[in-house]
């Protein structure tokens, strides 16, 4: 169920569903506003048409890397340049991601923060 393969899509959907929480609380409790402008509209005029799109787009996308890392490991030859390079790409695409996520995650409690 849970195991150390499950870390990082564990990780990414965790920040993705912090930074949807902080978000709807800046929004909602101190008039603060998205920062996409492909969503910023939508957070303005529906706010749980929003929460279903931001959440089930953090799932979705945890669980294709997730699927990612499942096939690549079921590589036949694991110890192949191309193996190691995609492996290293897959990886670092996590960690980028989820910093991002959480970069938002801090933005959002530090506008939070300064509207109290």
């Amino acid at each position: 169920m849970f195991n150390i393969k499950t870390i990082p899509s564990f990780s990414l959907m965790t920040a993705g569903s912090l930074d949807w929480l902080t978000t709807v609380i800046g929004i909602a409790y101190f008039g603060a506003v998205e920062g996409n402008p492909f969503m910023a509209q939508l957070t303005s005029s529906n706010l749980l048409a929003y929460s279903l799109i931001k959440l089930a787009t953090t799932i979705v996308v945890g669980y294709i890397f997730y699927k990612a890392e499942k096939i690549l490991m079921t590589a036949d030859n694991q110890s192949s340049r191309a193996f190691k390079f995609t492996r290293i790409g897959l990886r670092a695409t996590y960690v980028g991601a989820t910093i991002a996520l959480l970069a938002a995650v801090i933005n959002n409690i530090f506008v939070v923060t300064q509207a109290i």
